[in-house]
């Protein structure tokens, strides 16, 4: 055990060399998915249903093929149209497409749990559609999805992973590189688990942060 400690620690500043890019991979994968996944959402709900079809197949797709299919996918398929990628870009834009499917899901759920009788009268009032949405159902939808959101933020930390299949040099393909060196596999594998655990939690715990200084008595539930 203290020579696995020692191992340990001997390898661990090259394993978090890659702790900023896969910290980096998270916040802009989990970005795009937010963006993304908003206005899909809105359009499921909101829109012509010729248009939010097109939306629901986009997000079935997107939630139904593999995370790695999805990133082999645009890796290798860019170059067949003359579109050349890094392995970073590729990977990013890839998990950030497959987080926009799964946050439209979390934001259609709390989109649709607003009050009808509110949009009612909005509209009543003269506001548009657009201003609805933003002025009304976006504040309390954003607010509602934060219990449902702490899922995606734990399964983007995991997934974040995956881009070291196509040479993104991460923290998971650090590691690997030195179990490949070493031949040495538990002690390493169990030291980035750990990393990952504690990226997990952290963001868990800010958002469980934020869901009680957003909640509103009598609307917000509470975990």
């Amino acid at each position: 055990m203290v020579y696995n400690l020692t191992f340990v620690c001997h390898n661990i500043l090259a394993i978090l060399k890659g702790l900023s890019l896969t910290i980096e991979i998270i916040f802009v994968t989990i970005s795009i998915g937010l963006f993304l996944g908003i206005p899909v959402a809105s359009i499921q709900v909101f829109i012509w249903r010729p248009i939010a079809a097109v939306m629901y197949v986009y997000e079935r797709i997107l939630r139904g093929v593999p995370v790695l299919f999805s990133i082999f996918l645009i890796y290798f398929g860019a170059p067949a149209i003359n579109v050349e990628l890094s392995a970073f870009l590729s990977g990013i834009i890839a998990l950030g497409l497959r987080s926009s499917a799964y946050q439209s899901q979390i934001f259609r759920g709390s989109i649709q749990s607003v009050g009808k009788g509110q949009l009612e009268a909005a509209e009543s009032v003269g506001m548009t559609k657009l201003k609805i949405i933003r002025k009304i159902v976006l504040p309390q939808a954003l607010r509602r999805a934060l219990p449902a959101w702490s899922n995606e933020w734990s399964t983007m930390v995991k997934d974040s992973s995956l881009v070291y299949v196509i040479g993104v040099v991460e923290m998971m393909t650090r590691a690997k590189m030195i179990v490949d060196r070493t031949g040495k596999a538990i002690p390493i594998l169990l030291a980035v688990a750990l990393i990952y655990l504690i990226i997990t939690a952290t963001g868990n715990k800010v958002l469980r942060y934020l869901e009680k200084k957003t909640s509103i008595p009598g609307v917000t539930i509470r975990r």
